[in-house]
């Protein structure tokens, strides 16, 4: 995936973070936790119809199906992500939605402040504020992520307002 989406020519990465949802488990997790559920199921399938208990055929068979159309639901979920671009003319946050849709928002970085706000009992809330506006970012990242990104952010914007000047003349 391509992140530079500044049209300067030139232009150097400050920073740059790619946020993507964490899923603990891959398609052949997903083949063996299947694999046991369908098992099962017809293990149980098999004693009900030798006790002849016919109904609950049915209700095993959609279990399984419903815990299929679920786990796809939430790996379609996991193709969503949010790209972080720190640049010395604009700050950049492109999202893509599990689908593909892109949205950019592109703001001039010189005013802008990294916000976490704390909630009791839930994950603080980082956004990026500037006089007028606010953008929520890392809604997928947990507490201890979203801690660890609002403190790089802060210490991107850091460098970026106060950059370090080599001068040959003042070498030792």
């Amino acid at each position: 995936m391509s992140t530079m989406t500044d049209n300067t020519p030139g232009a150097t990465a400050i920073f740059e973070a790619i946020l993507t949802p964490h899923r603990s488990m891959g398609r052949r997790g997903m083949f063996v936790v299947f694999g046991v559920m369908a098992a099962g199921s017809l293990l149980v399938t098999c004693l009900m119809y030798f006790l002849g208990a016919f109904p609950v055929i049915g209700f095993n068979g959609a279990d399984l199906i419903l815990a299929i159309v679920l786990y796809n639901m939430n790996m379609r979920g996991g193709r969503a992500s949010e790209v972080i671009l720190l640049t010395n003319e604009r700050l950049t946050i492109t999202r893509t939605t599990p689908r593909g849709q892109r949205n950019e928002i592109s703001m001039a970085p010189g005013w802008l402040r990294v916000q976490l706000d704390e909630n009791t009992g839930s994950n603080p809330i980082l956004s990026i504020v500037n006089r007028d506006t606010r953008h929520i970012v890392g809604t997928a990242l947990g507490e201890a992520e979203r801690r660890d990104l609002a403190e790089a952010l802060k210490a991107a914007f850091a460098r970026l307002r106060s950059p370090r000047f080599d001068n040959p003349q003042t070498r030792d």
